[in-house]
């Protein structure tokens, strides 16, 4: 969530893909997709604003 809010170099998809392949390797397939589901919504809602 940093990179998202404080680092406007690095695209919000990547930031989301590193997140998200991190966890594939600590957490479960359902954790994994919790993540990607939230990064992904708190994105959104950030750039609608």
């Amino acid at each position: 969530m940093y990179e998202i809010l404080y680092m406007p170099d690095i695209p919000h998809g990547a930031s989301i893909n590193e997140a998200v392949e991190i966890a594939k390797k600590y957490e479960t397939p359902e954790t994994v997709k919790f993540i990607n589901g939230i990064l992904g919504t708190f994105v959104r809602r950030e750039t609608a604003e």
